[in-house]
């Protein structure tokens, strides 16, 4: 079933989202190619895409909406490991690597996507060279999302320190500096717990705690880090002295 309150795309050729990502941003040539073999399909919220363990039938290239790619504990533990935007190529890993799904798909608000069949990929990647290195290109950018997160992660003692760094890496590159910096906050609590690895409820008492030192203020869907640098500084602190004024 299509979402009502989307226009989809049909033409890439024709497309008013088309933009410098991926296949968007390929030569005419392999553009023509990409066309004729896509299945183009809109998903209203909570569709998924693709489950976890399942063998992988193609890659999905998100032309609008969002995407939550996650794992999932035997005891059912949530953790995203990225929010897709429109331009990511989907379900690639997994395709070129001949493996079943890594991660679970899941739509989060009214989203298209243009679907590859495996064959139909590895063929065009074969044939192509811009598509070639685009894929490598996206490759090594999941591969970097990836190791600053388990980096992350790996220098956290805290659910504060994890939440600290996932909302200074949202405003990167400008979070060096002392000036304010604003973010739009698309996520919400519980999304942000399951990018951390806590619950919904440490992630609400966390922001409550960072608003009254300071460190933040929200107002609607923005969030104001008010000093990146001083709040980058807290982030290691022992218990006890961790984010104190």
């Amino acid at each position: 079933m299509r979402p009502s309150n989307i226009k989809v795309e049909n033409r890439c050729g024709e497309c008013g989202l088309r933009s410098d990502h991926f296949f968007c941003g390929v030569s005419p040539e392999s553009l023509r190619a990409f066309e004729e073999l896509k299945i183009t399909n809109g998903y209203p919220p909570g569709s998924l895409l693709f489950v976890e363990g399942q063998p992988a039938g193609g890659v999905y290239l998100l032309c609008q909406g969002r995407v939550k790619l996650y794992t999932c504990s035997r005891e059912g533990k949530v953790i995203i490991l990225h929010i897709a935007k429109p331009g990511e190529l989907l379900g690639m890993s997994a395709v070129v690597s001949g493996e079943n799904y890594e991660v679970s798909a899941e739509v989060l608000e009214p989203s298209q996507t243009n679907f590859l069949r495996r064959a139909d990929f590895l063929r065009l990647i074969e044939k192509y060279p811009d598509i070639a290195m685009r894929a490598v290109i996206h490759l090594s950018h999941q591969y970097q999302d990836a190791y600053h997160q388990i980096r992350s992660f790996g220098h956290s003692n805290s659910a504060g320190d994890k939440l600290a760094n996932l909302l200074l890496a949202w405003c990167a590159p400008k979070q060096n500096g002392a000036e304010p910096v604003r973010l739009k906050l698309r996520h919400t609590h519980e999304e942000m717990a399951e990018m951390i690895g806590t619950t919904r409820e440490t992630v609400t008492r966390l922001l409550k705690q960072f608003r009254e030192l300071e460190l933040i203020s929200i107002k609607g869907s923005d969030l104001w880090i008010h000093d990146p640098k001083r709040f980058e500084g807290m982030i290691g602190r022992p218990r006890g002295s961790q984010f104190k004024k």
